[in-house]
């Protein structure tokens, strides 16, 4: 990360961190803190996205001459205390969860989710009828899209509610919040509770396919 932050004008200090944070499943998914330099002087956070580990594994891949396959999937995703890259040729079936109150929203969802030809949709009508179906060991959806005000449980309780059930093997899935809320204060709120990233509405198919790319851990090694 040394290397490729340096490419990226993220120029991390030669001493030792005191502090490496590393989570696939969050729009920021590496930190590195590293101890002040001065007396008075406070530790320094480094930040990398999903997509910065998986571009800085890429790069480090043809440097040392690790052969890529063109037309395969690359993927990010945890190793132990570190990160690994793997490659996917063809695409497996794409599992998407819709939580939303309002049919006629979770409809346009499904139109604009229709360009990536998702193999199952599973829909909910409220965060509480969610954690019954995820709970119930019948739903293993890949990604997660949550509504933020819901009646009966809302997108921060049940966020708060998945993420805290640990016997529930869905607990840490990747979690969109899409919302017409476009307050700064609440969309901290959801991610400081375990949203992977908050997305406002209106949103094009486009975009919303790359969230869900970008969230599932894959990337284009574009740069």
């Amino acid at each position: 990360m040394r290397r490729y932050g340096e490419r990226i004008g993220k120029n991390l200090p030669d001493t030792a961190p005191d502090l490496l944070s590393f989570d696939p499943a969050q729009d920021i998914a590496l930190t590195i803190r590293f101890p002040a330099i001065f007396a008075g002087s406070t530790p320094k956070d480094f930040v990398f996205s999903r997509e910065d580990v998986g571009q800085a594994l890429t790069v480090y891949c043809r440097e040392h001459k690790v052969p890529l396959p063109k037309n395969a999937t690359k993927q990010i995703e945890k190793f132990k205390d570190g990160a690994v890259l793997n490659m996917q040729i063809g695409g497996g079936g794409l599992h998407i969860m819709i939580i939303d109150d309002q049919e006629v929203m979770r409809n346009i969802i499904k139109k604009l989710l229709g360009k990536a030809n998702p193999s199952q949709l599973s829909e909910a009508g409220d965060g509480v009828k969610a954690l019954d179906m995820l709970r119930s060991g019948d739903f293993d959806p890949d990604v997660i899209i949550c509504d933020l005000h819901m009646e009966n449980m809302d997108g921060i309780e049940f966020l708060r509610a998945l993420r805290t059930d640990k016997g529930n093997v869905n607990s840490r899935k990747p979690v969109l919040i899409l919302t017409g809320d476009k307050s700064e204060q609440a969309h901290e709120i959801t991610r400081q509770v375990g949203a992977s990233k908050v997305l406002t509405k209106p949103i094009g198919a486009d975009d919303l396919i790359r969230q869900i790319n970008l969230v599932r851990g894959h990337f284009e090694a574009g740069r």
